[in-house]
Order: structure tokens, then C-alpha cells, then sequence
């Protein structure tokens, strides 16, 4: 019986584009992203809206304080004292094990060096950089809101102090003056997309 060749079919590849989401981030796209910044500069409303696009946790070193003590941030300063405070608060944040959060400490984090070192290992620290006089506006009265004074107790004084901590400590910082805090949101995640698509 004759045997008849079969013509081998070769099925030519095409490249398909995928879909890209909306929360599409680059392969090398940070596991956490840390936002530093004064009081008042809008960490946790512009971590919230980060989280939310990302689809990361969103977590406030503040508030894991305040569970962990029972109580309100200016109660566990009071109790503890500013030396006792500043020591447990370092501690915190050198015990952060996140994965896939927008973390956001208290102003005062800049003063632990241990501390910041542990924050930039869980991603980089982006400074919400804003303007005394937008503090002003924005803080007519902070005197409950579980501050470390160290460098006085002035708004003034304080700002002085830490900006330029802030700046040392960055790896990306934001001027946010005059922008929505989605504007700000929308801002990061261009430069780190830029940053980390390679």
C-alpha cells in the first residue's frame, strides 16, 4: 500500500498585546512603599488612595501604637513620657515586617536613624514635602495629636528641626503645594513606574 506524506502544518506565531489593568506595576515594582512627611502632610490620606490602586495594605504606625496600647497616641505619650515614647516608637518601627502596604510612620520617625533604616529596606521612603505655612492653615491646633516635641514646641520650631531630616531620608521626595491628594497619589506611582519599569 502506498504511503502518502503528510504536509507538516507550521502555525505562525503572533504577538498578542495583553490587557494592561489599571493597577499594572512593573515586575520590579516595590513590595512597600513608606510615605515620610511632617503631621498634617497628608500621609494617610494619600497612603489610603496609594493602598487602594495598588491594591496593598495601608498601614498607620500610629494607630498600630494605639491598639497596642489601648489608647489614644497623646495618652500613651503622656504615660510613657517623651524618652519612654520615642524609645518604643523606634522599637516599632524597627520590628515592621510588611509585605505589599503603604506604610506610613509618625513625624517623628526621622529622629531614629535604626529605625529609618528598617523603613528603607521595606521600600523606599517617599517625603510629602509641604510648607509651614500650609501647616498653619492646615494644623490651627495640634496640641492632641501625640507629637514628640524634641525640637521645641512650636510648629515653627518643630518644622526647622525636621525638615531637613526629611530631606536626608528620602529617596523620592514630592513637593505637594496646591495639589488634591489624588493628584499627589497619581504623581508617585508615574515617577515609580518610571523608576522601576526598567
Amino acid at each position: 500500500m502506498k504511503k502518502t506524506a503528510t504536509k507538516k502544518i507550521t502555525v505562525k506565531k503572533t504577538s498578542v498585546k495583553p490587557i494592561v489593568p489599571s493597577h499594572f506595576r512593573p515586575k520590579d515594582f516595590p513590595e512597600n512603599l513608606v510615605l515620610i512627611g511632617m503631621f498634617g502632610s497628608g500621609k494617610s490620606t494619600i497612603g489610603r488612595i496609594l493602598a487602594d490602586k495598588l491594591r496593598y495594605h495601608f498601614v498607620d504606625v500610629d494607630q498600630l501604637i494605639e491598639r497596642r496600647f489601648q489608647k489614644p497616641l497623646q495618652r500613651v505619650l503622656d504615660d510613657l513620657g517623651m524618652k519612654g515614647f520615642m524609645k518604643m516608637e523606634d522599637d516599632a518601627l524597627q520590628k515592621l515586617r510588611q509585605w505589599h502596604a503603604v506604610v506610613s510612620p509618625g513625624g517623628s520617625a526621622v529622629y531614629y536613624p535604626k529605625g529609618m533604616a528598617q523603613l528603607k529596606k521595606l521600600g523606599p521612603r517617599i517625603y510629602l514635602k509641604v510648607s509651614l505655612s500650609t501647616l498653619k492653615k492646615r494644623l490651627p491646633d495640634w496640641s492632641q495629636r501625640g507629637v514628640v516635641c524634641r525640637g521645641g514646641d512650636t510648629l515653627p520650631a518643630l518644622y526647622r528641626e525636621r525638615a531637613p531630616l526629611f530631606t536626608k531620608y528620602a529617596d523620592i521626595t514630592i513637593n505637594t503645594e496646591g495639589k488634591s491628594a489624588e493628584r499627589i497619589a497619581a504623581e508617585i506611582l508615574k515617577i515609580l513606574n518610571k523608576k522601576y519599569s526598567g
